[in-house]
């Protein structure tokens, strides 16, 4: 469990050191990556994951 714990916490530290380079490297793409790319990606998992839920039950209910 602890090896488990350990390469997580691993993996994370190295995602961390590689985003915070790649902010130093390209301030104006990280900006944008962050305030228009994120939310969007957020909105496009909702989007489908309520899909995924709601298109089974409008196909049941014969609203399809």
């Amino acid at each position: 469990m602890t090896h488990i714990r350990e390469s997580m916490q691993r993996a994370e530290n190295r995602f961390d050191a590689t985003a915070a380079h790649f902010a130093r490297r390209h301030p104006c793409i990280s900006l944008l990556c962050t305030f228009i790319g994120i939310p969007a990606f957020i909105l496009g998992a909702v989007y489908a994951l309520a899909s995924v839920v709601v298109c089974p039950v409008a196909w049941v209910c014969g609203w399809m």
